[in-house]
């Protein structure tokens, strides 16, 4: 899923949690993030487009989001402006 995200746009934890099929997991996802390499994980942002991130790494964030053409309102990203919706996945019927 946050591969998915494009250049210049982001998304939230838990919302790329919901797209993967696991409501309430945004947890799982920062773990994964911490886990990976080559995930494009400046895109994503707490809920509310806020930076989570502490020190230089939220520096980092902020700067690579701004690089990408990200404008903020203080420590937010303008979240209207720049959230990726993923698409709507049908629900799975229960047998």
């Amino acid at each position: 899923m946050i591969l998915k995200i494009p250049r210049g746009r982001v998304s939230t934890y838990g919302a790329i949690a919901r797209a993967a099929g696991y409501p309430g997991a945004a947890r799982q996802v920062v773990w994964a993030l911490r886990q990976s390499h080559g995930l494009p994980w400046h895109r994503v942002v707490a809920a509310g487009g806020r930076i989570a991130l502490k020190g230089e790494s939220g520096m980092e964030q902020r700067f690579r989001l701004e690089a990408e053409g990200i404008h903020f309102s203080g420590r937010r990203v303008r979240m209207q402006e720049y959230e990726f919706k993923f698409p709507r996945t049908p629900k799975r019927k229960k047998k």
